[in-house]
């Protein structure tokens, strides 16, 4: 569904900021790249009247800005990051939301057919005074181009893309709402069973037979796909082989390259000192289920005496590991469990800030970052249900002690200098 831009730059006010300028310099206007595309493109440019025509990108949900004056921001060169802001004057709306916009002759090397994102920019800082628009009087007193010095971004060393900042941003959204999903998910379970699902049910034959992926589909909208899986047969039978192939979105990380698989992006901790217990479920026949379930000791919230805020469900994995999503496989936390970032541990995929983190799920459905520089013995206590420890989630967070939900989008920020220059910064 596509908003109106009213209901759009409303969205953009809820997106929460945490930046400010140094002592000897101040920002007079910013604009966040919110979404991980551009918004905008540049469909006709005739560089003798120096005017373009915009229209709205596919697919996004900003409108065309009401006529009169608004900034362009735009790449330097083809294929290039957002890095140079064009002062414009949008004159006509056309049918199709199409802008026909002037611009002055200093950015006639600017202005190129291609991606741009089109708005008024914010009067000052973003996130301090985000209800303030820009006044026509400020964005003329603009020079007709601003083009950014290149700096880091955190994607990488000497990286400089918005752009990429904000679509790694997007697809680490992405996968925290699908630790969410799952993170609900295990508590309606428990809602309906009285216990935990376990990491795996234990066939007559002794063998793992079923995924708690497969226990949970009822509560991820999958009630279909769980009356097609036969729990008389264990995962790799041909009847459940045939179900394997037909992945809920849910279990993959948006942030995972490549052609779409039925390989697991998310994994529980299991182990005798975990939420997940290995062999706490057995059938006593192929005909067992789900009567198993509920049979003998049940495991539930009263178990996990550490806190739910202070115990990890399930977490991301390091695409290495391949693991079929019906496959009862999970992380396996013992003497030898490596932590962060390798492949026996929780895989950190997401970039942030210069580094790469995994994201991990809490019994009590809070997700979080978990920085690659974590220790194995510093990441153990959040991961027993009963260890006792006394714990600090700060510790685990992304470099800088910020945690992904709290990292602002990228911002184009028009600085005025001491002495009244004005220059061009994207975070």
């Amino acid at each position: 569904m596509r908003l109106p831009f009213t209901v759009a730059h409303g969205l953009l006010l809820a997106v929460a900021f945490a930046g400010a300028a140094s002592a000897d310099e101040r920002v007079v206007m910013s604009y966040p790249l919110v979404l991980p595309e551009p918004t905008h493109r540049i469909v006709a440019v005739d560089a003798a009247k120096r005017e373009a025509r915009i229209e709205r990108a596919e697919g996004a949900m900003f409108s065309i800005p009401a006529e009169g004056q608004a900034v362009l921001v735009v790449p330097s060169k083809p294929g290039g990051p957002l890095d140079s802001l064009v002062r414009i004057d949008v004159e006509e709306i056309l049918e199709g939301n199409v802008a026909v916009a002037t611009f002055g002759p200093g950015a006639i090397s600017a202005v190129q057919k291609g991606p741009a994102v089109l708005g008024r920019p914010f009067a000052g800082l973003f996130g301090e005074r985000a209800t303030d628009t820009a006044t026509t009087k400020a964005i003329r007193s603009l020079p007709d181009l601003l083009v950014a010095k290149a700096q880091p971004t955190g994607n990488g060393p000497g990286d400089f893309n918005p752009i990429a900042k904000a679509r790694a941003a997007a697809r680490r959204t992405g996968s925290m709402n699908h630790l969410k999903q799952l993170a609900l998910a295990f508590h309606n379970f428990h809602d309906a069973y009285g216990c935990f699902p376990p990491a795996a049910v234990i066939g007559p034959d002794g063998k793992p037979w079923h995924s708690w992926r497969v226990l949970l589909l009822p509560f991820i909208e999958e009630l279909d796909l769980y009356k097609q899986y036969d729990f008389s047969q264990p995962w790799d039978s041909p009847k459940n082989l045939a179900v394997a192939e037909k992945m809920p979105a849910v279990f993959r990380d948006p942030a995972r390259e490549g052609p779409p698989d039925t390989f697991a992006d998310y994994a529980a901790i299991t182990g005798d000192a975990a939420i997940f217990q290995p062999e706490a479920v057995s059938m006593t026949s192929a005909d067992d289920f789900p009567a198993c379930l509920t049979a003998g000791e049940k495991v539930g919230f009263a178990s996990v005496t550490d806190g739910t805020s202070n115990t990890i469900l399930f977490a991301t994995v390091d695409p290495a590991r391949k693991i079929p999503w019906t496959k009862p496989e999970d992380l396996v936390l013992d003497d030898a469990f490596p932590g962060i970032g390798k492949p026996a541990g929780i895989g950190a995929i997401h970039p942030l800030e210069g580094a790469h983190v995994g994201l991990a799920a809490f019994a009590d459905g809070s997700i979080q970052t978990l920085a690659d520089s974590v220790d194995a013995d510093t990441l153990r206590p959040f991961l027993t249900r009963a260890g006792g420890e006394l714990v600090d989630r700060s510790l685990l967070l992304a470099p800088g002690g910020r945690d992904a939900a709290s990292a602002g989008p990228p911002l184009v920020k028009i600085i005025a200098d001491d002495d009244g220059k004005l220059r061009l910064e994207v975070d």
